[in-house]
């Protein structure tokens, strides 16, 4: 283990050995343990300290954490670079697909790491790309959660792949070399993707590009993840059913990449799950939904955890 504690922040950072791959993390507050997985070619930094500060000021321990082949974690570059563009065509005639890795991979790194911070039971919450890995974690490492939030994904299949063909050319496109350009290009992407239902955050876009940049995003790390989501999709929506961890769905109603309507759809795969379509945001969390998201989050962790707590209680014999 190699960590280190900013006392100012209260926040731990450090890096984990997983299996074959090392995972960066940072962690913060005190209470039940929440991790934070983040989207494609997104390193943790996509959630925002506001973000986290908010989660953890309604009891929460935060942790967030870099996918592998992103951020501090470890890049897998032997793997090689898939075709994506033959995969995606495949994926939209319903062939069968092989990648380098698969969201299962991903989602036992997360477990895994988890783990190695001494949580054995916790509660998720991913985004984007993030909500595919949490789901995957719910059908395969049930044991381990507590409860499940997937935020502005998709439940799989080719129905709901993607909304406007604008976003998924800007996501897709390849991000110049020159730092300062890249930062242009990732405030653009950005842009797009926050949709049209409210005014965009220049600001926190802008930053956040920088963030992205300065963890040294890998366009052949970004082809290897989108190839295990392709590889996954169906697959995955034909078993939400067997889910049964207490599972909340966000989704903003202007999202311009991933449609509402997969969400609605997860939603009702997974059964007992609550949805939540959130007004104007796209596929981006505003900073004016910060409050709402946090609420809505720490409301479903604190219900679960109850519900968990009751049902390990041991029965009270008649006297």
């Amino acid at each position: 283990m190699s960590a280190t504690t900013t006392q100012s922040m209260k926040l731990t950072t450090g890096v984990e050995a997983v299996g074959d791959v090392k995972l960066g993390y940072d962690a913060r507050g005190e209470g039940e343990p929440l991790l934070l997985v983040a989207g494609f070619g997104m390193p943790r930094a996509m959630w925002s300290d506001e973000l986290c500060d908010t989660l953890v000021a309604r009891g929460l321990r935060v942790v967030r954490m870099d996918n592998r082949d992103t951020g501090a974690s470890t890049r897998l570059d032997a793997l090689g670079v898939p075709d994506i563009r033959r995969m995606f065509i495949g994926s939209l005639l319903g062939r069968a697909l092989s990648s380098p890795y698969r969201l299962e991979d991903m989602a036992a790194d997360a477990v895994g790491l988890m783990a190695r911070l001494g949580h054995d039971r916790f509660h998720v919450v991913g985004a984007s790309m993030g909500g595919m890995i949490a789901q995957t974690m719910a059908l395969d490492h049930a044991r381990h959660l507590v409860s499940m939030t997937s935020i502005m994904s998709t439940p799989g299949g080719r129905r709901y792949a993607f909304s406007r063909p604008a976003a998924l050319r800007g996501i897709m496109q390849r991000a110049p070399s020159d730092p300062a350009a890249q930062v242009e290009h990732f405030v653009r992407v950005f842009r797009v993707i926050a949709g049209d239902g409210m005014p965009y955050d220049e600001a926190r876009g802008r930053r956040l590009a920088e963030e992205v940049v300065a963890s040294r995003p890998s366009p052949a790390g970004s082809a290897r993840q989108f190839a295990a989501i392709l590889e996954s999709s169906g697959r995955r929506r034909r078993r939400l059913p067997s889910i049964h961890t207490p599972t909340l769905v966000l989704h903003g109603s202007h999202d311009p990449l991933l449609p509402v309507r997969g969400s609605k759809a997860m939603a009702k795969l997974i059964p007992g799950a609550k949805v939540l379509i959130i007004d104007g945001m796209g596929h981006m969390v505003p900073r004016v939904r910060y409050d709402l998201v946090a609420d809505t989050i720490a409301r479903h962790a604190a219900q679960a955890a109850q519900a968990a707590h009751a049902s390990e209680a041991p029965a009270t014999s008649p006297r």
